[in-house]
């Protein structure tokens, strides 16, 4: 088992990609008006879901649907999943242009542009984002990065770091490795980074700045937490990425039916809760992971 975790790491985190540096003025008014930035992107979340849970209620289908779905990639895909449901062509015409894609970074992105826009941050937004689209690979950790350099904190999630051994083991049982040696983006490696944030301060290739707040509180978040308005996080080295505020996450989710209610969910953040967000599926278990905060929180 040591050997399997252990060698892929590695090579994982070599594949860091290289920073965005923000001008000092930059830094200087981001933070100035970061409240504003912040309560701006925590109303679009809001707003996002209430979005979600009324046009679900009228047509009985998502209005958001997954980006990495290849039968959604076209309008005609889409239509043929609605006519699946046994929606009539008229109610097809009515919803298709209305239907948008989502994923769990791109809902957090959108987000989080409308909050710079507010700010008159678009420019750099725009810096933002130009990196994050990089090869279409829009990682959440590369945003935790960038964010951390405007100021942000970053703080490491594990809610109880004793059974990172086996949430290890049950990792590899529920998603064996497609080739011998081969590492998989959704195991959580969770012994290894808890290791390497300990020891090093570091969780793929992300500065820690708190290990203590959002460690080994089992189910019992702490109330500090659940006062900030808004934070990003992320779940197994970005695997998955979860914004909230106020102690909640909300996610999108870009592989689900459309058909399904939870293709976005909101849930206190309580990863071993029942109940608790990140959410899990019948594969995925998000335990540990990397927050930031905005600045002075």
């Amino acid at each position: 088992m040591r050997i399997l975790f252990a060698i892929p790491l590695v090579i994982l985190s070599a594949q860091a990609r290289a920073q965005v540096s923000f001008t000092a003025d930059e830094v200087r008014v981001h933070q100035e008006r970061i409240e504003l930035i912040t309560d701006t992107a925590a109303k679009c979340l809001d707003a996002t879901y209430a979005e979600h849970v009324s046009f679900f209620r009228k047509y009985g289908v998502s209005k958001f649907y997954g980006d990495r779905r290849k039968d959604y990639e076209t309008s005609a895909g889409r239509a043929a999943a609605l006519r699946g449901y046994g929606l009539s062509e008229a109610k097809v015409a009515e919803i298709l242009p209305q239907m948008k894609s989502t994923s769990c970074v791109g809902m957090t992105m959108d987000c989080m542009k409308k909050g710079f826009a507010a700010a008159g941050q678009s420019a750099t937004w725009d810096k933002i984002y130009a990196h994050l689209k990089i090869d279409n690979k829009f990682y959440g950790t590369d945003l935790q990065k960038m964010l951390r350099g405007l100021g942000w904190r970053t703080l490491y999630w594990n809610p109880l770091p004793a059974k990172n051994a086996v949430w290890d083991v049950e990792d590899l049982e529920k998603n064996p490795p497609s080739a011998p040696g081969k590492w998989m983006p959704v195991w959580g490696g969770h012994a290894y980074r808890y290791n390497d944030v300990m020891k090093n301060g570091s969780y793929y290739k992300i500065p820690i700045d708190d290990r203590t707040t959002l460690v080994n509180f089992d189910e019992a978040v702490p109330q500090s937490f659940k006062r900030i308005n808004f934070f990003v996080g992320t779940a197994h080295a970005g695997y998955h990425v979860f914004p909230g505020r106020l102690g909640q996450v909300i996610e999108a989710h870009s592989m689900r039916e459309i058909s399904s209610y939870d293709n976005l969910e909101y849930s206190d953040f309580n990863p071993l809760a029942t109940g608790g967000g990140p959410r899990w599926t019948r594969t995925e278990r998000y335990r540990s992971g990397v927050i930031v905060v905005p600045p002075g929180r």
